[in-house]
């Protein structure tokens, strides 16, 4: 059973506030949700004072997430007039045609769309598409380099997601990726893409699980720093 309840502690002369999740884990966990709140997991018989304590030690990272969660929110990824594709940013170009085309070159995202329809619509289905593609090709290529521990090849998916970049389902070999990762650096997929591959092979994020992220890909730190 899953208790909740809101704690606040003084930390570096102001106040911070984190929501506990009281449930059987076996360390103390804690996360910053997409609208910048703090969440906090821990085993019921771990005293409070040792999870403020804990809070309290970790409220670097804290500001340093909880700042890079507010430039995310207030990034505008796709209007009527920009979208950022690949971490670039392009001028949207709409025509009426005869048939729907969306294509990309120089700085322009080019719409052509029939009379009667939404360019923007038109764009979204050509960003489904574009993402199926990129995504599952970069799949292909993080499978083949972890062909030590033959993986099946997992099915992937693509959804909005409002909190996470990328989910494994290691039981049903499924792997789904964010369609907001489309608008970010290909650096920055290949990493999260890897990173849910390695799920496949440590279904946790410790020491071990990070090993094979930084033996395929020693750069994965500064891959993340690509995006707020």
């Amino acid at each position: 059973m899953k208790c909740i309840s809101k704690q606040v502690i003084q930390c570096k002369n102001y106040p911070i506030s984190y929501t506990l999740l009281i449930k059987q884990v076996k360390n103390i966990n804690l996360h910053i949700e997409k609208n910048g709140e703090i969440v906090v997991s821990a085993n019921a018989y771990v005293p409070i004072e040792r999870i403020d304590a804990f809070v309290s030690e970790k409220i670097n990272w804290i500001i340093k997430h909880q700042e890079k969660v507010k430039q995310r929110n207030e990034q505008v990824l796709i209007s009527n007039e920009f979208i950022q594709l690949f971490g670039k940013v392009y001028r949207i170009q709409s025509t009426l045609g005869t048939y729907h085309h969306v294509r990309y070159q120089d700085h322009f995202v080019n719409i052509t769309y029939r009379e009667g329809s939404d360019p923007l619509r038109v764009l979204n289905r050509f960003l489904d598409k574009l993402c199926m593609e990129v995504f599952q090709d970069i799949a292909t290529v993080t499978h083949q380099k972890l062909t030590d521990y033959h993986l099946s090849m997992p099915t992937i998916k693509i959804r909005e997601m409002k909190s996470r970049w990328g989910s494994c389902i290691p039981a049903k070999q499924q792997i789904t990726l964010n369609k907001r990762l489309i608008h970010y650096p290909v650096e920055f997929i290949e990493y999260v893409v890897l990173h849910e591959f390695v799920h496949l092979i440590q279904p946790n994020h410790s020491k071990a699980f990070y090993h094979i992220i930084e033996y395929h890909m020693p750069d994965y730190k500064a891959r993340i720093a690509l995006v707020p």
